[in-house]
């Protein structure tokens, strides 16, 4: 499979990743070859930054060598690159916009789900947007996580009611093969010459007909 170049320079690299393939090693598909291992083979040495979830698609960071590995991981650590996704959620939010600062705890419960805990739950903050309106039963949520816990943007909206599709990890509808997750956008401060980049990741081919209900069986 080739990999879809979104940015490329000497340092990094971003690429739009494709669905049902995981960033790392994961112990639960072992003998699985990862995307990371996949963007290696394709552009050579590459090193990782933050992860999206399996089922995720959309922008995702490499570096090209480890000390810029250092200083990106930093930068999304010290929460400096913004990140935005495009979600698909069951039901219409009632309202243009949104703060969610739910804290979360890891693992919270026998599904290892992330769970809201307002005595043990670290500080997560993520800001809803209301995009579109589909139909009476599904809309697009821009969601902007301010903090980087696992799991925060499905966490937050299933908290307020509004589960993505296709995550039945957190209550959303199984009309779609996965959660309708995308990470549409990344910008931050490039590690070596301090420039300012803003990269957009094309929503995947699927996108549109899940999104609409037009293919809804698994």
């Amino acid at each position: 499979m080739s990999v879809p170049v979104l940015f490329v320079d000497e340092h990094l690299v971003v690429v739009n990743k494709p669905p049902g393939v995981s960033v790392v090693f994961d112990r639960h598909r072992q003998g699985e070859a990862t995307f990371w291992q996949q963007v290696w083979a394709q552009l050579g040495p590459v090193f990782v930054v933050h992860r999206l979830d399996r089922d995720t698609t959309g922008a995702l960071l490499f570096a090209r060598n480890p000390a810029v590995q250092k200083v990106l991981s930093q930068a999304f650590l010290k929460h400096r690159v913004r990140k935005v996704y495009h979600a698909v959620v069951h039901g219409i939010p009632p309202w243009p916009q949104l703060t969610v600062d739910y804290p979360l705890r890891e693992n919270g419960d026998r599904q290892h789900r992330t769970v809201v805990d307002w005595e043990k739950g670290k500080k997560a903050r993520t800001d809803l947007c209301l995009l579109r309106v589909f139909s009476p039963e599904r809309a697009v949520v821009e969601a902007c996580p301010l903090t980087g816990r696992r799991h925060q943007v499905r966490a937050h909206l299933a908290a307020v009611g509004f589960p993505l599709v296709g995550d039945t990890l957190y209550g959303g509808p199984p009309l779609a093969p996965r959660p309708l997750l995308h990470a549409q956008l990344l910008a931050f401060l490039h590690p070596v010459d301090a420039s300012f980049l803003q990269v957009e990741a094309p929503y995947p081919e699927d996108w549109e007909a899940f999104a609409q209900g037009s293919a809804l069986s698994l």
